[in-house]
């Protein structure tokens, strides 16, 4: 079985990650009473292999494009996407990746894998959790009370309103530390190395489904006046403390399974992707340590990157060797993420922040450098503690996550210039509901306009 598990996954990874495409984990759900076939084993295997994928994929490189970290050109598809220009077929296959794959394994998981396996069931729910919160926060409205109840004959979902899904990510998270909280013994068997993130951990996967909620408490700081406590709450509860916390990516390294963002530049697509000027100048202009580790030279041996208009220049930096070697992990969920949350959640509570903003930076220098971060550059970069700098280290420190795209739409923060030479002048706040959706399913919420803010987004 190990064996048989090793090849799916390997060639999960292939297709995944290379194509970009709905893969062939989708037929672990063709059969999900056959314990051959289906097991909790491969399913959480198959949830964590399709979440790397869409954490190193399409969602994240929109995302980073609108924020600027990022920059597409006029050579690939990523041009469209820098003026703006999303279609309802642009993001099929990211969510069919979700859908298809992650959440649907995890609904399996859950139906008929819960009682005997809760550490199995319990990750699977920090999982979904987390993609479900990207589908959200890229879509609005999206099924999921419904979504997988075609054996019920419910084969056009209704939607749940965005505030219905955040209600779902807390209880899904509560439920998650239930079920990682029961002893080893309520387990026919538990997560070993088919837990490619902790190894079946379970004390670090309650942290992270901690830091969760407090991501999803502070994401609603505009409609729920309690958010900032709620997620310093949640924090102080994680008990999360350092890098070695972190819920990363893993890529074997293998031309099976490369790192996504490494996979991207040296398959077929070389030049589609840059960095984007703003986010390299804000590391140039302080001095920052974590510049020649995110950014790659350019062909000058220089760090430089394509402005918001600018989708034909070539000749600029990509992403640097601690994001983007073929092995390189990427942190999902982190410690730097959770102290940049505790900051903003005491800052707004009127409490003294800048302690938990020198732990953000600091962590954030450990990780991508492998050095700590000098006393004086701490100092320099954390000296203004207001939600403006606040922001903007968080910024610097999770890139190549979703995060920096929802703190911009629910802060302003960093004050971005859009892409004048596009039809809208106006960065892009949500994705277009993917064609199938509109298509297929008349209880579809479709949205078009990509400046259509959620329910969250109220700046």
């Amino acid at each position: 079985m190990k064996k048989y598990i090793k090849s799916i996954i390997l060639s999960a990874l292939s297709i995944s990650l290379l194509a970009g495409c709905q893969t062939e984990l989708d037929t672990f759900n063709e059969n999900p009473n056959n314990p051959i076939t289906t097991t909790p084993s491969l399913l959480l295997a198959a949830m964590e292999v399709s979440t790397f994928s869409t954490h190193t994929s399409g969602l994240i490189r929109n995302s980073g494009i609108f924020t600027q970290q990022l920059a597409g050109t006029d050579v690939g598809q990523m041009g469209p996407i820098s003026r703006y220009v999303i279609t309802e077929n642009d993001v099929t296959n990211e969510w069919n990746t979700v859908y298809g794959t992650t959440l649907m394994s995890g609904h399996i998981l859950n139906r008929d894998f819960a009682a005997n396996y809760p550490y199995y069931n319990g990750i699977g729910q920090v999982l979904t959790a987390l993609n479900l919160g990207y589908a959200t926060d890229m879509w609005g409205d999206v099924p999921y009370d419904e979504a997988f109840r075609a054996e019920e004959g419910i084969k056009a979902p209704k939607y749940n309103t965005q505030e219905q899904i955040y209600q779902r990510l807390q209880s899904i998270l509560d439920e998650a530390i239930v079920n990682l909280q029961k002893p080893a013994a309520s387990n026919l068997s538990t997560p070993k190395e088919d837990d490619f993130i902790f190894k079946g951990d379970t004390k670090k996967w309650i942290k992270i489904a901690y830091v969760l909620k407090a991501r999803y408490a502070l994401r609603l700081s505009q409609v729920d006046s309690g958010a900032a406590q709620k997620a310093l709450t949640y924090i102080t509860q994680s008990g999360i403390s350092s890098n070695a916390d972190d819920a990363n990516t893993y890529f074997p390294g293998t031309a099976n399974g490369w790192n996504q963002w490494y996979a991207f530049n040296n398959g077929n697509r070389e030049n589609y992707l840059k960095v984007g000027k703003y986010f390299v100048d804000q590391l140039k202009n302080s001095s920052d340590p974590r510049l020649e580790f995110s950014i790659a030279e350019d062909e000058d041996e220089d760090y430089s990157g394509n402005a918001a208009e600018d989708q034909e220049t070539l000749t600029t930096s990509y992403i640097g060797s601690a994001y983007a070697l073929q092995d390189t992990p990427v942190g999902m969920v982190t410690y730097a993420e959770a102290k940049f949350i505790e900051a903003e959640a005491k800052l707004r509570l009127n409490q003294n922040a800048q302690p938990a903003l020198q732990q953000a930076v600091a962590a954030s220098v450990l990780k991508v450098t492998g050095t700590a971060a000098t006393p004086a550059f701490l100092a320099t970069a954390t000296a203004t503690v207001d939600l403006a700098n606040i922001i903007q280290q968080k910024y610097l420190a999770l890139f190549l996550t979703m995060e920096p795209f929802n703190d911009y739409r629910r802060t302003g923060f960093p004050a971005l210039i859009p892409n004048q030479l596009s039809n809208t002048k106006t960065i892009p706040v949500r994705l277009p509901t993917p064609v199938e959706e509109r298509q297929y399913n008349a209880n579809a919420t479709v949205v078009s306009n990509v400046t259509t803010k959620l329910w969250w987004d109220k700046d």
